[in-house]
Formats: structure tokens, C-alpha cells, sequence
């Protein structure tokens, strides 16, 4: 299957001096007729520009800003990689101008569908838009630090009160982020299944709960204080007492170009996750070089 690379959409990182430059040179490869778009705002313009697909210049996070969009207009992503991880992201940037015009030709072989959720925040009796997620819903305290108390219940039964920082609900392909570092399990990503992980909480309940992906997943803030929901770490919703959360599938799901076999995946896992801690390491050693040297 080959797609035109002259429709193409590319969608870059506003915050990084590298992504517009690479931006440029890969639509000029592509001969795109489309307009650039960018993390500052201009992703509001894909759903009139009927892209064959959606190629992301960044990291992870830009690639997650760029799957509600790409999901909701039908069409793949292809995500080049600036960034740290790169669990979502397909080609590394120093490739990129060779292989995303062979993978547009067809180099792909598959398409990665990964299942999304939406959430819907609301007040008692009040309204609440869907917001679709690719990664995880997490809801926590606001801007007092104390525990936030939050009632979790699934389908509509009872499961626990948490208290705890946040609470988490992550898909499959949000189980190696977040939830991970939270202690939750890695699911494969292919699974519509989501998991429910608590923060740093005090109770009875403190694994890391699997439900299948037709369940409703409602989380209540019991606390008197503010708290917030976050969605795939770019949307904040600010919450309040008897304020509601509800995850549930999401008619949508995300595709992306890959090459080679699906089980790739467990091949590169351990390697991506021990790239992601060393750059880490490295981050603190020279944040604390700086601090040492500004005495």
C-alpha cells in the first residue's frame, strides 16, 4: 500500500529549535502541498486539510498531541523521533529523510492499531465533553499538597477509595509511561484492556487493577480541596468535591506505520526503558553540575 506523499500532514514541536528545521526539509522532500503544522496551535487545521496521513516531528509527546486528530480524521501517523523515549515514535531523525519517503512508498508493513479511551469530566448533574486519550486519564491533587481521597468504582460497582496523589487510568500503550513508573504492568499494545494504578497511596488497595476495555471506569474526588484531571499530560481539567471522572473505549483508535513484526515490540522494550534511565541519569548529573556551579 502506498500513500501520497503530496497530501501528507506534517505536525511539528513548537518548544524544540530542531523540529522546524526538520519539518522543512522533510515536506520539501515530500513534495507535501500541505501546510506545516504546529504543537503552538495549528493542530486545529488538520481536520480541513484531509491529509493520507500525518507524519509528527518530535518526541512521544508531540506524537500523543498529534493521535486524537489523526484518529478522529481516519487517516495513519508516522512518528520521527527528537525525543528521549520514542515508545510511540517509528523513525530516529537522523533517518528520517531517507526512510519516510520509503515508508510512504510502502515500506511499511503493518498498521499499529492501538485502542484509546475518552474521559468525561463533570460536575453532579452537569455536562461533560469526551476528551480521547491515547495514553492515560490521571486525576490527583491540585495545588495544595495533601493526599486527594478518590472513589474509584467499575461498572458501576464500588471498587475502593483511594487515598493517594493521583490515580491513574492507562491504556495499553499508557502502561509503559506513567502507570509504569507508578508500578504498574506492562501491557502489550495491541491489548484494549485498561489498568488502574494508584499514586503513592495509603490503604488497602495498592496494586495496580487490570479491567477489560468494555468496562466504565468512574472516579469521584472525596476531598475537600481542589484537584485536577489530566489527559495524556497536556489537558488539565480543574475538579472540585463530588466532581466525576468517567473513562470508558473510545470509538476511536490510533494507527500507526511500522515496519518489520509486531513483535518488535518486546524486542526493543528493555532497550528503550534503559535508554529513557540513563538519559535520566544524565539529566540529574548535569542539572546538579549547574546547581554546583552557580554555588
Amino acid at each position: 500500500m502506498k500513500i501520497d506523499p503530496s497530501r501528507t500532514a506534517i505536525l511539528y514541536n513548537a518548544a524544540s529549535e530542531q523540529a522546524r528545521p526538520l519539518a522543512e526539509e522533510l515536506a520539501g522532500a515530500l513534495g507535501t502541498h500541505q501546510p506545516l503544522l504546529s504543537t503552538a496551535g495549528g493542530e486545529a487545521a488538520l481536520a480541513e486539510l484531509a491529509p493520507t496521513a500525518l507524519i509528527t516531528v518530535g518526541g512521544d509527546g508531540t506524537l500523543l498531541r498529534a493521535a486524537r486528530m489523526a484518529a478522529e480524521a481516519d487517516v495513519p501517523l508516522l512518528g520521527v523521533n527528537l525525543g528521549r523515549l520514542g515508545f510511540l515514535t517509528e523513525i530516529e531523525a537522523v533517518d528520517a529523510l531517507e526512510l519516510v519517503p520509503e515508508y510512504l512508498e510502502g515500506g511499511f508493513t503493518w498498521a499499529d492499531e492501538r485502542r484509546m479511551v475518552q474521559a468525561v469530566a463533570r460536575a453532579p448533574g452537569g455536562p461533560g465533553e469526551p476528551v480521547v486519550v491515547l495514553n492515560d486519564v490521571v486525576v490527583g491533587r491540585g495545588r495544595i499538597a495533601h493526599l486527594t481521597r478518590i472513589g474509584v468504582a467499575v461498572n458501576g460497582v464500588e471498587l475502593t477509595t483511594y487515598q493517594a496523589d493521583a490515580v491513574i487510568v492507562s491504556t495499553a500503550t499508557g502502561s509503559t509511561a506513567y502507570a509504569l513508573a507508578a508500578g504498574g504492568p506492562i501491557l502489550y499494545p495491541g491489548s484494549g484492556d485498561m489498568v488502574i494504578v494508584p499514586v503513592a497511596t495509603h490503604g488497602d488497595l495498592d496494586a495496580p487493577v487490570v479491567v477489560p476495555e468494555d468496562s466504565s471506569v468512574e472516579l469521584t474526588i472525596k476531598s475537600d480541596h481542589d484537584a485536577i484531571m489530566t489527559a495524556d499530560g497536556f489537558v488539565d481539567v480543574p475538579m472540585s468535591k463530588d466532581d466525576t471522572v468517567t473513562v470508558t473505549r473510545s470509538p476511536y483508535r490510533a494507527r500507526f506505520l511500522r515496519a518489520g513484526s509486531p513483535d518488535r515490540f518486546y524486542e526493543t522494550l528493555v532497550y528503550r526503558l534503559r535508554r529513557g534511565a540513563e538519559q535520566s541519569v544524565h539529566i540529574a548529573r548535569r542539572l546538579a553540575a549547574e546547581e554546583a556551579r552557580l554555588g
